[in-house]
């Protein structure tokens, strides 16, 4: 992606179409769409993870999936997006990086999060209203460990070695999540922040930037010079965007969002006000998300980021519903076809 202002990468969950249990058949196809995205020049492939309810054959093991993509590819940075770390073993979370980082020759970067259904941390035995705290305690634990080599986790808070250490002198931690707090830790905390917003993006986007992300990074100090901010949204680019909506996109669009809101169960804030992340219509319109002509895409892409200045632009390389043979085709034309009118503009 030389040239253009701004990186792509790809996110996937791992599911299949919906009703497919052929779960083998699924991962091979996962590996040949990383190993696509990779001699495409994409900058990453991510994966995301959900528990409750995951009746659907969503990825739930990270590292693990990281792992396999790791031995598949050559040159693709390689992200959990996001580990919701408050659920996790801290140790264990540092253990599994670094192999992951072995065996990708330094290519791992991890997002993490603190989730937001309250039913995950019921699975795992976590008090859903501490995660604030975990995040708080978490993000450095984890940090001193891939860094440091060592962990504050002997008795009595006592220093243990941790090997084997990480190919990278320090691992990129980003953090997500939406709310000021949220928002407030990762500058704090994180190597950068992963933004997203399932619809009306080019509206969203820049309302965070100007409203959150920008008056925190200037509260803590940073800048984009040393932190880094990614965004993730809906995407498909074609010929005939109109066609692929209707019978293609749009379909495994709505199951998407269907399973999204059958797993979250929204809660308040603390202002008292309901709190619904972005996403949650079901009348889905084409123009509320980026389904569109590569010219169309690429003006509309380099408008919202001169309003919210991303470093990394990732979008869902397959939802579930799009064939396979059609992911990979995706792929070669937003690399030939959209690529180059970004760099051009």
């Amino acid at each position: 992606m030389m040239g253009a202002p701004f990186a792509l990468s790809v996110i996937s969950d791992g599911r299949p179409a919906p009703g497919d249990r052929n779960y083998q058949r699924r991962f091979e196809e996962l590996l040949e769409e990383a190993r696509v995205a990779d001699r495409l020049g994409f900058r990453g492939f991510w994966t995301c993870e959900q528990h409750y309810a995951a009746d659907d054959g969503h990825l739930g093991a990270q590292f693990a999936a990281l792992a396999g993509l790791a031995t598949s590819t050559s040159r693709l940075r390689l992200m959990t997006n996001t580990l919701l770390l408050p659920l996790y073993q801290w140790r264990q979370v540092v253990e599994q990086a670094v192999v992951v980082d072995l065996l990708s020759g330094g290519r791992l970067e991890i997002g993490v999060a603190g989730g937001g259904n309250e039913r995950d941390f019921d699975m795992f035995g976590v008090d859903f209203h501490r995660r604030g705290e975990l995040m708080e305690r978490g993000i450095p634990f984890i940090r001193q460990g891939l860094v440091a080599g060592e962990l504050a986790d002997g008795p009595g808070g006592t220093l243990l070695p941790m090997t084997p250490r990480p190919v990278q002198e320090r691992v990129p931690i980003l953090v997500g999540g939406l709310s000021p707090p949220a928002v407030d830790r990762a500058v704090r905390l994180g190597d950068g922040h992963l933004a997203y917003d399932y619809e009306r993006f080019e509206e969203n986007l820049p309302k965070f930037w100007d409203s959150q992300l920008r008056p925190a990074m200037d509260r803590h100090g940073r800048s984009l010079a040393d932190f880094r901010f990614t965004a993730t949204a809906p995407f498909w680019v074609s010929e005939d965007p109109e066609r692929d909506w209707e019978i293609l996109y749009k379909p495994a669009y709505a199951f998407h969002m269907g399973q999204y809101l059958k797993r979250y169960r929204f809660r308040t804030a603390q202002d008292g006000q309901q709190y619904v992340p972005p996403g949650v219509a079901t009348d889905f319109r084409r123009e509320d998300v980026l389904v569109d002509t590569p010219e169309n895409i690429a003006h509309r892409l380099l408008a919202t980021w001169r309003k919210a200045p991303w470093h990394e632009f990732s979008f869902f390389c397959r939802l579930p519903g799009i064939p396979h043979e059609r992911t990979l085709e995706h792929l070669e034309f937003v690399a030939h076809r959209l690529v180059p009118l970004l760099t051009a503009g």
